[in-house]
């Protein structure tokens, strides 16, 4: 069962998002769920999720295709990306794109074009998370490509805070210091409520120097969400460093 929105465009068919080819439309509904929670940065590794669309369909090319991409683990990644091939038959062309291009990925760890998903986002330009799945690929390995996607992501909605995330870091590591401020400020925007986007903007002030701007934000990001346990190490680190340069201050 293929699960589609489509979009005529006089000679072809447009695509809003990629569609989602699964036997099971609860195994199609915990996809989105694990996709919602990965790719607006409330849940980096929706295992709960995982679990269940597989035990609905255990031949979900999509789901094991996006484990294989988002999941933390590496063997977990192979393991999966494994799997997708053994039944990338049953899914759709553009499907087996993704899992073509996690295979060349694979491949060649050091190539930094993703040009198979490039591809696959002129096909399906208004698919925000394709786009903020390829900025999420190249923002170290790639960052000016990697901004190209981020911005289209964003464009797309205006209010995708997770996509203003991934771009954020994508300009930090592309040296564009005030762009990266500019998205992670959308980002608090956008979702105001959640830890993230303080968490975030606060490593961009640890980044330019701005301690006392930097021990604020992650202040706050800890009181929002106290699962971010690494935040009271970096609250230390940022109280010595500040406690240091004002012995310099004094002494000069």
């Amino acid at each position: 069962m293929s699960c589609k929105s489509n979009k005529k465009n006089k000679d072809k068919i447009l695509e809003e998002t990629i569609p989602i080819t699964t036997l099971s439309l609860k195994a199609k509904e915990h996809f989105e769920k694990a996709q919602n929670l990965v790719q607006n940065g409330l849940n980096n590794n929706p295992l709960e999720h995982y679990k269940k669309a597989i035990e609905l369909d255990s031949t979900f090319v999509r789901m094991y295709n996006y484990i294989s991409i988002y999941s933390p683990n590496d063997s977990i990644k192979r393991l999966n990306h494994e799997l997708a091939k053994k039944y990338m038959h049953m899914a759709s062309k553009d499907e087996q794109m993704l899992v073509d291009a996690t295979e060349y990925r694979l491949k060649y760890p050091n190539d930094n074009k993703e040009a198979i998903l490039f591809k696959l986002a002129e096909l399906y330009p208004s698919d925000k998370y394709l786009h903020h799945t390829i900025c999420f690929l190249l923002f170290r390995k790639n960052p000016s490509l990697a901004i190209q996607a981020g911005i289209k992501s964003v464009d797309i909605d205006k209010n995708y805070g997770s996509g203003y995330n991934i771009l954020g870091y994508a300009y930090i590591n592309n040296n564009e210091f005030t762009m990266a401020e500019d998205a992670f400020d959308n980002f608090i925007r956008c979702e105001s409520e959640n830890a993230n986007p303080y968490d975030s903007k606060g490593d961009l002030m640890l980044q330019m120097g701005k301690y006392k701007e930097a021990l604020l934000l992650k202040q706050k990001a800890y009181e929002l969400d106290k699962s971010f346990d690494w935040i009271p190490n970096e609250i230390i680190e940022i109280r010595t460093k500040l406690d240091s340069l004002n012995i310099k201050d004094i002494k000069n």
